[in-house]
């Protein structure tokens, strides 16, 4: 998948970041990685098209 023109803020670093991939665990929560502190932030997907810009909001943080 392409990178996105969609963000969101890290909870645990708070860096502002460009979406690159969606993943999801096994029971079904959708989540990006933080590339500056790896990080797994779940995210709430909103519909839009991943190049519709906007900020994702961030739920929580996912255990490692």
């Amino acid at each position: 998948m392409p990178p996105t023109a969609q963000q969101f803020i890290c909870k645990k670093c708070r860096s502002l970041v460009n979406v690159q991939t969606f993943e999801r665990t096994p029971d079904g929560t959708i989540f990006c990685v933080c590339p500056d502190c790896r990080a797994k932030n779940a995210v709430v997907q909103t519909g839009a098209t991943p190049s519709q810009p906007g900020i994702l909001p961030v739920t929580r943080l996912l255990d490692d």
